[in-house]
């Protein structure tokens, strides 16, 4: 899922149906959205015109959707919708970014063995692009997209437990120390109070997925997961450069959209992958076109069949 899936903001959405059917009746209120005739057609219209003719429509939109100017969901789920571009890069970002993205906290208790990282990003963020949106204030700042995608930013990593963001946010907070198991989230059962080894491999997959290292570790003669062998290898190669950090969240992307497709062509190799099914899912999260999905997919897959026989070629 993305961060537009998870506000509920496809095409086919009741908000923003409702958005379109309002459409005459804001323009109606503020000349200034009369830019478009239509709402469907004001995404196309931005990316067309400077950031500050684009800047006086979106105000509107956020006066509309503030509960001190119009207090409409619409206009609000509107805004959102114009800003999801800028918000999928940012969960992208952050997914690129393992040393910021430890999102196991207190306040988010996790099932082992049901967790994906890269959705827990999508979560944070689409939660954090919906606070900004409905609270932007429109009375005294502008540059809309600006500020409510830089506030986004700052509160996801607030919330990873950024130690900048944090200490902006809560100095005192900043310098606690949590020194129980269950208070990082790990587990939402007794489990927490449970201790276990930490192996090597686990350490290593859990420079991308900080979750992990809650998981027990396997019995010397348990065979690794499928899930800490991707993981582990998909960290050695940046590591060693056989990708980049780019690559690994696409290949992340692929693999946890292809979990969520039942039935895709297999015809083109790798496992699926490459199939336009999924090309189509992931161009939006990564913000490229599904062309440049498959050919970058392509492209690391290969990097990583030459380079990991020579690696783990005695495992």
């Amino acid at each position: 899922m993305s961060v537009g899936d998870q506000l509920g903001l496809d095409d086919n959405s009741e908000l923003l149906e409702q958005a379109r059917q309002r459409w005459t009746t804001w323009v109606a209120m503020d000349a200034r959205l009369g830019v478009v005739e239509n709402f469907d057609d004001l995404r196309g219209w931005l990316p067309t015109v400077d950031r500050e003719t684009a800047d006086e429509v979106l105000v509107v939109l956020a006066m509309l959707g503030a509960p001190d100017g119009g207090d409409d969901i619409a206009a609000a789920a509107a805004l959102a919708k114009c800003l999801l571009p800028g918000a999928c890069t940012l969960a992208a970002w952050l997914c690129t970014r393992p040393d910021r993205s430890s999102v196991l906290r207190d306040n988010q208790p996790v099932t082992p063995g049901a967790w994906s990282m890269v959705q827990r990003i999508d979560e944070l963020v689409a939660a954090q692009l919906w606070i900004e949106v409905r609270t932007f204030p429109w009375r005294r700042l502008r540059k809309v997209a600006a500020n409510i995608l830089m506030n986004t930013r700052a509160g996801v990593l607030r919330e990873c437990g950024d130690q900048f963001q944090v200490a902006r946010f809560d100095r005192t907070w900043a310098h606690t120390d949590l020194v129980e198991a269950f208070a990082t989230g790990d587990f939402a059962t007794d489990e927490a109070w449970r201790e276990y080894p930490i192996s090597t491999r686990q350490v290593r997959a859990a420079s991308f997925r900080p979750g992990l290292l809650a998981d027990p570790a396997p019995a010397p003669d348990e065979d690794q997961s499928p899930l800490e062998e991707l993981l582990e290898v998909l960290a050695w190669a940046c590591e060693q450069q056989v990708i980049s950090a780019d690559d690994r969240y696409l290949l992340l992307c692929l693999v946890d959209e292809a979990s969520r497709v039942e039935t895709r062509r297999t015809g083109r190799g790798y496992g699926g992958l490459m199939a336009n099914e999924l090309s189509v899912r992931v161009a939006p999260r990564v913000g490229v076109s599904e062309s440049t999905v498959r050919r970058r997919a392509s492209r690391s897959m290969r990097a990583l069949a030459a380079a990991v026989p020579t690696r783990f070629g005695d495992q």
